[in-house]
């Protein structure tokens, strides 16, 4: 294939996510994916001057996603009209079968996407709502989760700035797996050890941390023993959820069997 060709091919796909992406509803972001990519999570109350931003970003993305799903319905109109108009024409008033059975298929297909950029157009106007913010002491549903609020709130100002992020992402990690964890019936190593990070080790952490005198040594001690907790963290949301989905399929299975008639 020619390099002109690849070229323009390359840039018709590019030019195609675009379009996807600004007539496709926003996605709801990932727990993780909030906090790595932004340094936040929607679990932490937002500033005003946040959620002013987060609006204006949301309704800039929807007036570009109408005007590009404007863009599209005038030209599908355009291709549709053309084509309908030279099949009229030069098939269907010359006495031709094919054309007049090619004109409602065209037609169709204008109806199709008639219809498909109606329902682009109202998801656009009508996102889904936002979640809600509450109050952090509002919003820690346990003890665990209300302990890694206040201790949140209390050091994290204090810690240098290269601790800062890795802090937060240890502390939503945690909260993550002391969710993921709540519903078990029987205390397992999974669950003590979510208990365990949120009651003891990262207070525990905190308090040796700051009971030495700043340096660089400390501040990379603190960075690694944070890096242990959240990746044992992280294990812990993946067997949780891992043991979820077992126990949706195990339940699935067993109303199967319970409610579907023998076969004679």
């Amino acid at each position: 294939m020619a390099p002109p060709v690849r070229t323009v091919i390359t840039a018709a796909r590019a030019g195609a996510k675009v379009v996807n992406s600004l007539v496709s509803p926003a996605q709801q972001q990932q727990i993780g994916q909030t906090v790595n990519q932004f340094g936040r999570d929607p679990w932490l109350p937002q500033s005003a001057t946040q959620q002013k931003l987060r609006r204006g970003a949301s309704v800039t993305r929807r007036g570009l996603g109408l005007a590009t799903l404007l863009g599209l319905s005038l030209l599908g109109a355009v291709i549709i009209g053309t084509i309908s108009l030279l099949l009229l024409i030069f098939g269907v008033f010359q006495g031709s079968a094919v054309a007049g059975w090619l004109l409602a298929f065209t037609l169709l297909l204008g109806l199709f996407g008639l219809i498909w950029t109606a329902r682009r157009a109202f998801t656009l106007l009508n996102p889904p709502p936002a979640p809600e913010v509450p109050l952090a002491d509002a919003q820690a549903a346990t003890d665990g989760e209300q302990n890694l609020l206040t201790l949140l709130h209390t050091h994290e100002r204090a810690l240098p700035a290269q601790a800062q992020g890795a802090f937060r992402a240890t502390v939503i990690a945690t909260r993550d797996a002391l969710r993921v964890t709540a519903s078990e019936n029987m205390l397992s190593r999974e669950a003590f050890d979510a208990r365990q990070a949120a009651r003891e080790d990262l207070p525990e952490l905190l308090d040796a941390y700051r009971s030495v005198p700043p340096s660089p040594h400390s501040d990379q001690q603190l960075l690694e023993q944070l890096s242990l907790i959240e990746g044992r963290m992280h294990t812990v949301i993946q067997q949780g959820r891992a043991a979820q989905e077992r126990r949706l399929s195990a339940g699935r299975q067993y109303l199967e069997d319970k409610y579907t008639p023998p076969e004679e």
